[in-house]
């Protein structure tokens, strides 16, 4: 009898002191029978953060995830749990605790001498902050980009940023107010005007200049990748997905501004999403569990009418109220000519650097671009620049060129031909023409018109009768 008593002293003695050198183990270490019933756990292990050894000592991995001591697990799924355990192999998933700490576990069965499960014996490590520097350093990586490619555009968009009509001065002294405060912006405008840069700059005038700006294309992206782009994704989210998961756009974008451009082109789906994330001011990655605070200044862009948009239920009309605190319009650069031609000679000293030559603008082509109504507007001014620089067979850049570009001039020939052998009231007719057109198509009515040739209501419309001019009225 006293051997006995004995031998259980001896073997209570040998478990506490297993007990203690386990607890020893930087890693956590935790021990089940064959049915995953809790046997033994180390004080390193995560569970041991929020519970004692006598909560947790009897009770099935399966109960604890039930209990709520682990949230997820990948990338067993919980029905298939038993028999994963079970598999009489060494397997490695993760699990989350409810603190969200991510655990690496891994699971090596012990057989008895029939070769059936005795022991499971988990180890595991705590990658939470391995995890945290994978995506700070994919986060470095992508900014690292993204701030080599600003550097290289910052001084040339400085360069383009013309504003000597009175338009775009108001609109200037917008932009400056607008960038001390976080209000959402919304620009509108036809493509090719600029608002872009107008965004840029309202980042650049800012407090959080010195975090990114991260233009995001709401229409080059497919609906499908949409969300993952923006909100990021967690590992095994999809089919495809990275496996360290990837941050989205948002999350990137950290203290900066994310530019929103076409934003009309979202897809349903996502604006009520988006809506949610900005009135809750946070979002989680696709597959994830743990919220993300918003952080950045979100500034949109469309080409399109987005109240025509509304009305077609195209368009959310809640998230265009969200994102519309600052209007500003960006007017096309037939409304500004004043801009025209300073705009043209800065893409040519450009393209002139990029290419080693010195051209410069004949008079014509000044006054032939100051007349040109440029649909395309100053991605259209642009592409014809470097066009004519690149065809024009001397320094001096002149209408043959011009013509050689394809080019249409028929709209403005009648002016270019006032040097030609010409009274001198047929040719103040034609100019005059010319810009009563002119005021016709850049204005809604005949009043605005008027007014901006300086002229009264009744002359204006007495001369556009005269020229066959549409009025807008």
């Amino acid at each position: 009898m006293l051997q006995e008593s004995e031998l259980i002293k001896r073997q209570a003695r040998r478990i506490n002191e297993l007990l203690t050198l386990i607890d020893f183990v930087s890693d956590g270490v935790l021990v089940t029978d064959e049915n995953s019933n809790v046997m033994m756990i180390n004080k390193n292990h995560a569970l041991m953060e929020f519970a004692t050894r006598d909560e947790i000592i009897g009770k099935s991995i399966p109960q604890l995830v039930d209990e709520g001591y682990y949230i997820e697990l990948k990338p067993v799924e919980l029905p298939e749990l038993k028999e994963f355990l079970l598999s009489k192999q060494s397997v490695s998933f993760e699990m989350i605790t409810k603190l969200n700490r991510r655990i690496l576990s891994t699971t090596q069965p012990i057989m008895d001498d029939f070769g059936n499960i005795k022991f499971i014996v988990y180890t595991s490590r705590d990658i939470t902050e391995i995890k945290r520097l994978r995506n700070e350093l994919e986060k470095e990586a992508y900014l690292r980009k993204l701030y080599q490619q600003e550097l290289s555009h910052t001084k040339e968009d400085e360069d383009f940023f013309v504003s000597d009509s009175s338009k775009m001065k108001q609109i200037i002294d917008i932009v400056y107010k607008v960038s001390q405060v976080d209000s959402t912006v919304f620009l509108t405008g036809k493509s090719g005007v600029g608002k872009g840069l107008i965004a840029s700059r309202i980042h650049e005038l800012g407090k959080r200049a010195p975090h990114p700006f991260i233009q995001i294309n709401c229409a080059a992206i497919p609906d499908s990748l949409f969300e993952s782009e923006i909100f990021g994704y967690e590992e095994g989210a999809f089919t495809g997905a990275k496996k360290q998961g990837k941050p989205g756009l948002l999350e990137l974008a950290g203290e900066g501004t994310v530019f929103l451009d076409e934003i009309a082109d979202l897809p349903l789906p996502m604006q009520a999403k988006f809506l949610q994330v900005l009135q809750e001011g946070q979002f989680r990655r696709v597959g994830g569990i743990s919220s993300i605070q918003l952080r950045c200044r979100v500034i949109s862009a469309t080409n399109q009418s987005v109240e025509e948009l509304i009305k077609q239920k195209k368009f959310r009309e809640d998230l265009y109220y969200r994102l519309c605190v600052v209007p500003i319009n960006v007017p096309s650069l037939s409304e500004r000519r004043e801009e025209i031609v300073p705009l043209a000679e800065i893409f040519l000293r450009r393209f002139n650097t990029k290419y080693g030559l010195h051209k410069g603008l004949d008079e014509d082509v000044k006054r032939w671009m100051y007349n040109y109504d440029w649909p395309g507007n100053v991605r259209e001014v642009q592409n014809i620049v470097e066009r004519l620089a690149i065809v024009s067979d001397s320094d001096l850049i002149d209408m043959d060129a011009l013509s050689r570009t394809h080019v249409k001039i028929e709209e403005t020939a009648d002016y270019l031909s006032l040097e030609e052998n010409i009274s001198l009231k047929e040719a103040s007719e034609k100019l005059e023409r010319i810009l009563i057109e002119r005021a016709s198509k850049a204005h809604k009515n005949s009043r605005d018109a008027a007014e901006a040739l300086g002229i009264s209501q009744a002359t204006y419309l007495r001369k556009a009768h005269k020229y066959e001019v549409q009025e807008q009225d």
